[in-house]
Formats: structure tokens, sequence, C-alpha cells
């Protein structure tokens, strides 16, 4: 686990002395295709794309850290942080903070960050903030996901910027997965408190958003597994044209498999 960005680091000096060993090359190793290649290959490799996305278990503390190690590999100028932890409407407020027209007390009592953002992602964004770099908080705002998944795409029909979306939840392999994950094996949907189509339209409607969120620009992207394993979900809705590659940080005990991402780290 990461250490706990409690106070403002001022300076990259200081940053550099608080993050310690947390910026060494966190242990594992990086296959691709089967093959075991080194950081510094994979960094490479991983520069030519326009969307880098970081697939994480959110409770994985050695993928946070993998996080953190690439993050400040490939940050720049031209490369962006995008987070799946922050909602699009709070980018103002985020963009505030980065700039330093916020406190950090202001943004984390607006941002609704994740519970465990101080331990686990705080250290990406005060590098970003140190350097100027940019972050994108790329999520769906959470409401309007209950809502698709509470009462289908009705629920946003007098959404103006819902018009502007382009959401595939079409019949694939990603939405097998995501139904076998609620438990419905065999088409056989079991009770639930909800319509698992609805649940799926709702995921769907993540993907889409986070996709739109990144149009246009490189980036980092840390996102949960499932929406970049198997290079689907976020990059099935990406605009046309965006190179993207894909990085999975598996845990202690999940089986590996070659086509789950295109570089896939083993603890």
């Amino acid at each position: 686990m990461l250490l706990p960005a409690i106070g403002i680091i001022g300076c990259m000096g200081g940053f550099m002395e608080y993050a310690g060993s947390l910026l060494e090359t966190p242990p594992g190793t990086i296959l691709r295709s089967d093959s075991a290649v080194t950081p510094e290959e994979m960094l490479s490799a991983l520069s030519e794309a326009d969307v880098v996305f970081l697939g994480e278990k959110h409770d994985d503390p050695l993928a946070h850290r993998w996080e953190l190690f690439i993050w400040t590999r490939l940050a720049g100028s031209d490369r962006a942080l995008a987070l799946e932890m922050f909602e699009t409407d709070v980018q103002e407020l985020l963009d505030g903070y980065l700039s330093g027209g916020v406190t950090r007390e202001e943004f984390l009592e607006g941002s609704r960050p994740w519970s465990n953002y101080a331990t686990d992602y705080s250290l990406m964004v005060e590098y970003a903030r140190l350097k100027g770099y940019r972050v994108i908080a790329a999520n769906v705002p959470r409401r309007f996901a209950s809502d698709v998944a509470r009462d289908g795409w009705d629920a946003l029909s007098d959404e103006e910027w819902f018009r502007e979306v382009t959401v595939d939840s079409s019949d694939s392999g990603y939405r097998e997965r995501f139904l076998e994950t609620m438990g419905i094996v065999g088409g056989q949907m079991h009770e639930m408190p909800m319509d698992p189509m609805n649940m799926y339209r709702a995921q769907s409607l993540k993907d889409a958003v986070m996709a739109r969120s990144v149009d246009g620009e490189r980036c980092v992207f840390v996102c949960g597994s499932f929406h970049s394993d198997y290079r689907s979900g976020i990059p099935d809705q990406l605009a046309g044209g965006t190179t993207f590659l894909t990085v999975r940080m598996l845990t202690d005990g999940e089986e590996y498999s070659p086509e789950l991402a295109d570089f896939v780290i083993v603890p």
C-alpha cells in the first residue's frame, strides 16, 4: 500500500523524498505474449501508444506501485493521467487544484474521492501537479450510472449530454463476461434486485464516457481491470484511429492468460 499523501508536497524534491522507494521498479515478471520483457522494453512500447490502460484490482497494493512507476516514466506535457476514480463533473475542481487555485482541502471536500485515494492514487496526482501535467476526471457521474442500472436508457432521455455519447452495448464477449460476473450463466437470470441487462447498460455507459473523456488525448489511463481486460470495454469505445496498449497487473492466485492484456505483470 502506498503511503497517504496527507499534506501538500511543495516541490519535486519533497515528492522524491516522500515517495522514496515507491518510485523504484516494483517486483514482478512482465510478460508479453508469454515472453518475459524488461520494464524498459515495456515502457518503450507503451510510449508509442496514444492511450495506455493500466487495469487494476482496486485493492491491490502492488498494482498501485506499478501504476506510479509507469506514470512517472511516461508522464509529460503531451501525456496526461486519466483516472476512473474521478467523475467528469469534478474536472473543473481538479483543474483548480492542479493549478493552485483550489486548496487540497477544498479539492478533497468537493471531488468525492474514493476511500483509498490518499493511499493509492494521490501520489500520481501530486506528481502531475508538481510537474504541471494534466489529470483527466474520466468517469461518468455515478448518479447517471445508477439511474441506468435501475431504469435503463429511459433514465437519461432528458439529459442533453447523453445525446452526444455513443454507447455500444451490443452482444459481445465483453457482455458475456459481464453477465457471468453477475452470476448469470447460460442466459439464466436468477433473482436479482435489478435487471442484469440494465446493469450492463450502465457498465457500457461508464466505458463510453471514459472513452469520450480521452478523445484526442495521449494519456495513461488507470481503471478497474474489467474495463480493459482482453482489450475490450473502454478500448472498444475509443474514437477511430486511437492507438492503445493494455497492461494488467495480476493479483496473487489469479490465472495468467496472454490474451488478458498486451502486457501482463505477474507478482
